[in-house]
């Protein structure tokens, strides 16, 4: 599969290619498209509340049911673990698992703090 960078607006394919479609599903709550309500995950649902270790596993729990919501497309990534680490500038998710027969690991930032002016 290819796609475009989020960042760079380069082409990407291969496990990169992955990693984005990832951080997309992650980073966009349900119901935030119009055309595809049911898309996304309910991470964000958490990013907001005090993150004590209760609420990271909810966030983790959250995490591992978009891999198993048909609409994300993330069926060729079979997730085994999943962890959520604090930062200073918010979250960020490790990913373990299969995707194409081999074993992969990466990481989704998460980032909560305020947006910085482009001007």
């Amino acid at each position: 599969m290819i796609g475009i960078d989020r960042k760079t607006g380069r082409k990407i394919d291969g496990f990169d290619q992955l990693v984005s479609r990832i951080t997309q599903v992650m980073t966009t709550p349900k119901v935030g498209r119009a055309k595809r309500p049911t898309f996304g995950s309910n991470v964000r649902d958490y990013m907001g509340a005090n993150m004590a270790d209760s609420m990271l596993i909810r966030l983790q729990t959250a995490a591992i049911a978009a891999f198993y919501e048909p609409i994300n497309g993330l069926t060729d990534f079979v997730p085994s673990r999943c962890v959520a680490k604090r930062l200073t500038d918010g979250l960020a998710l490790y990913f373990e698992g299969k995707w194409n027969g081999r074993d992969v690991k990466f990481e989704v930032p998460l980032d909560v703090s305020t947006s910085k002016s482009t001007t």
